[in-house]
């Protein structure tokens, strides 16, 4: 027995929406991709949601009205996604949604004898569940973070299902907005997993900034190819207190943000723009690998990096990532039938099936939580109850 789920991830690159449509087995274990699709923000929409996350201070009104506007935007991504594949919405169990993350605040910061560690990210449930007509589950995060948890990552689950190999260690890596590692040993213990540091949020920032005011990013990290790196520069971003803290960490894009482009950009003030731009691109493969022989075992050391996210697609991220892991092979997921684009919609579809069937999806081992927790909130529909009991006991 399988079920059709969608799922659905809008990162921090901000750059779109990106829609799984998945087979689960009826245990939780197992999934299979069966089409997916991307719906990138507009200019404008971009810059609302870029101000929303950040801006220190917001208008409750426009986050607010955000926050339906974007349960909206996802609810016609679904949409689309059933037309695409031509599946019909009775067939579909559930929607994951990770939702638009406006603000991610892990550290274990205390008020009135409490701790106020906190994420938000928008794009109501209801208002999807409500337009669908599809069971939803989002806001995964917060549940983790209750109980003392990073509330991230949460794709080591779907990593250690898809890629753990019994005959040699690996490594998954996904370069999003943020970029973030599962470590994966051959023995099968418990992965390793946590934020490294900047993914692609720098880099499109210092492209932006230095090289065209119109460019979202740099296309396959070609700006980057043409500079010089300046390593004085780039120990100094590497001395940020970040990169040294111990895991369990996570991070967002309002730690590395115009603030510490602004830091390295001051660094020197005689670099030419092109140089400044590989610089700061080379932050992101560079503090990968130092993470990687930081903090992960000789014994666990990974001989296979797979690869995902945007960042795939960026061959200065890639290629770097070949010369300072010389003793790693630097893979796509792809080599493996899983696309690089949507393997984090697949994971947060698994975890949504795991919630409505009561089954626990973070590692508190990953986390920094206290116990594994059941994921999200949903938002019901009659379908959902029709769907288990139509099945009850096939188990």
């Amino acid at each position: 027995m399988t079920y059709k789920c969608i799922g659905l991830m809008s990162g921090t690159s901000l750059d779109g929406i990106d829609a799984a449509l998945v087979n689960v087995s009826a245990d939780g274990n197992t999934i299979h991709f069966l089409h997916g699709i991307t719906r990138p923000f507009s200019d404008s929409l971009r810059k609302k949601l870029m101000g929303l996350a950040v801006n220190e201070t917001v208008n409750k009104e426009e986050l607010a009205r955000m926050d339906a506007l974007m349960g909206h935007l996802l609810s016609d991504v679904v949409e689309q996604l059933l037309k695409e594949s031509g599946t019909e919405t009775k067939d579909i169990l559930l929607v994951a949604s990770h939702g638009q993350t406006i603000g991610h605040y892990p550290d274990k910061e205390n008020q009135y004898g409490h701790s106020i560690a906190f994420t938000l990210q928008i794009g109501d449930g209801d208002v999807m569940a409500a337009r669908t007509g599809i069971p939803v589950v989002s806001d995964f995060r917060r549940r983790d973070m209750a109980v003392g948890g990073e509330g991230a990552p949460l794709i080591p689950l779907l990593d250690s299902l898809l890629f753990q190999n019994t005959e040699q260690n690996r490594c998954c890596l996904n370069i999003g907005g943020i970029a973030n590692i599962t470590v994966l040993p051959a023995c099968g213990s418990t992965p390793m997993a946590f934020d490294t540091g900047p993914g692609n949020c720098l880099s499109d920032l210092a492209a932006a900034r230095l090289i065209d005011h119109g460019l979202k990013f740099d296309p396959g990290g070609e700006n980057a190819f043409c500079g010089k790196i300046h390593d004085e520069i780039l120990d100094r971003a590497m001395a940020d207190a970040y990169f040294t803290q111990l895991p369990p960490k996570s991070t967002s894009r309002e730690y590395f943000d115009e603030k510490f482009l602004n830091f390295l950009l001051g660094l020197e003030k005689n670099v030419p723009f092109g140089d400044m731009v590989a610089t700061v691109s080379c932050l992101t493969p560079r503090s990968i690998a130092d993470a990687l022989h930081r903090f992960v075992p000789v014994d666990n050391f990974p001989k296979e990096m797979i690869v995902s996210g945007g960042g795939v697609h960026n061959r200065f991220f890639m290629e770097k990532l070949k010369l300072l892991l010389p003793e790693m092979n630097v893979v796509s997921s792809g080599k493996y039938g899983i696309d690089p684009d949507f393997k984090e919609a697949m994971g947060f579809a698994l975890m949504g099936y795991r919630t409505m069937k009561g089954l626990p999806s973070s590692i508190p081992e990953v986390t920094g939580a206290r116990l594994p927790q059941i994921l999200g909130k949903i938002s019901l529909t009659t379908s959902a109850f029709h769907f288990f009991q139509r099945d009850k006991g096939d188990d």
